[in-house]
């Protein structure tokens, strides 16, 4: 009884061993065959950041050993910097970073020169400090405002919370037609439409990082009492320029003005009592106040014929005879030249050729600015200027697009800089007025 009772329990259990074996054996032999891993990416390491402000005069070296206290890394971090940016550019008021882990050993640093720039050198997976120049990405704009004058362009214009460069822009549009610092009324109007980028934030993709500057007005419009200017800009090919409504170039022959000035101390007369020698004689041209050291640039396309120093009176002075060789152009009392002026050189409208001063026969810091016809003294604020070339024939349909788009962009501009909706080319105002405000 007990053998066939034995019988029948050892029979399962050596089926069930039998089992587990083969299990066993095919386990064994498929842990021989190669296996196939999922690639892991390495997990970015996360540092802790001690943050700092170099100050005026500082260098990088006195900052390191003054945050690491460590002269071989120091040098190390120096070394790898030095091979992006230079060293000796560092400013003060400039902000850095060092990057450490959770036990405070170093692992990078990183400095900004400015607000799309960080210079980082960090340690890779070998532990090897690598350099590299990072470029911030910026995301482009268009903004639009508008405005009125109740003392200058300017104090409007800062009013609204926008910047120098802003005003200055928007100037030159009309710089050939408009002396901004004499010409302007109190109920002027005026509205551009214009580019500005900001820094992009990654992590914030639909949303305004820090303003970094302002890119190309592209249209502008100023009202003085009932004559109003519009500037277009409208580009052929590789090259760009202003123009009217009727495609007619808003760049003349020469600048109204050739600097920017305070105020006009002496205008053109046949008959003028000389500051300084008590007597009088001609004033054969405008006398500019400004700053000393204000750039002043060339008021038309030219070649410097006459650089030098006149003792009786206008000191430090270039000529330049312009495309036209009828007309020339005196600078007078000048504190020194602009880069590259020689007798010989070519200049373009705009380029700088000298630095406001008070060398010869002058009182204070002033630009004495002379114009001839022939050889002979013209007034420079009454000289007729001529446009240069207009939108050809073959592009004015596409220039008209543009000119609606912006006249579009232009009526709906906001008391404000703020953000305009994209318009469809042919839905502007065909009356192309100024909307009044």
């Amino acid at each position: 009884m007990k053998k066939e009772i034995l019988h029948k329990v050892r029979y399962p259990l050596l089926l069930a061993a039998a089992a587990i074996l083969a299990v066993w054996l095919w386990t064994a032999r498929k842990s021989d065959r190669p296996v196939e891993q999922a690639e892991l990416k390495p997990r970015e390491k996360i540092y802790l950041r001690r943050e700092g402000t170099f100050r005026p005069g500082e260098t990088l070296e006195k900052v390191l050993l003054r945050d690491i206290y460590d002269r071989v890394l120091a040098d190390e971090l120096i070394q790898g910097f030095a091979r992006v940016f230079d060293v000796r550019k560092i400013r003060g008021d400039r902000r850095y970073t060092i990057l450490t882990d959770s036990a405070g050993v170093v692992h990078g640093f990183e400095y900004y020169p400015d607000a799309v720039k960080t210079v980082r050198v960090l340690r890779d997976s070998t532990g090897v400090l690598q350099p590299e120049l990072v470029q911030v990405p910026l995301i482009k704009r268009t903004l639009a405002l508008t405005g009125e004058v109740r003392t200058t362009l300017y104090d409007a214009v800062k009013a609204m919370g926008e910047s120098d460069e802003l005003i200055a822009a928007f100037s030159d549009l009309f710089q050939w037609d408009i002396d901004f610092f004499v010409d302007p009324r109190v109920g002027d109007e005026f509205r551009m439409v214009y580019e500005a980028e900001y820094a992009l934030d990654p992590s914030r993709p639909d949303s305004l990082g820090e303003f970094i500057r302002y890119g190309r007005v592209l249209s502008g419009q100023y009202r003085s009492g009932s004559a109003v200017r519009t500037a277009l800009y409208f580009e052929q090919g590789e090259r760009g320029g202003y123009y009217d409504l009727e495609g007619k170039s808003f760049q003349k022959t020469f600048l109204k003005s050739p600097l920017n000035y305070r105020r006009i101390s002496s205008h053109f007369s046949g008959g003028r009592r000389h500051p300084i020698l008590k007597i009088v004689r001609p004033h054969l041209g405008v006398d500019f106040v400004a700053a000393e050291g204000t750039p002043v640039v060339a008021a038309a396309d030219g070649v410097v014929i006459e650089k030098g120093y006149e003792g009786g009176g206008l000191g430090n002075f270039i000529r330049i005879r312009h495309k036209n060789p009828r007309f020339a152009t005196v600078y007078g009392h000048l504190s020194g030249f602009g880069p590259g002026i020689a007798i010989g050189k070519a200049v373009q409208q705009r380029d700088v050729v000298g630095y406001v001063g008070r060398t010869g026969l002058a009182t204070g810091p002033h630009l004495h600015y002379c114009f001839y016809e022939n050889g002979r003294p013209v007034n420079p604020l009454k000289i007729k200027n001529s446009s240069g070339d207009p939108i050809p024939a073959g592009e004015m349909e596409r220039f008209k697009g543009v000119r609606e788009e912006q006249l579009a962009l232009l009526a709906a501009a906001p008391r404000r800089g703020e953000e305009v909706p994209g318009v469809i080319a042919g839905t502007g105002p065909g009356h192309m007025a100024m909307p009044r405000l």
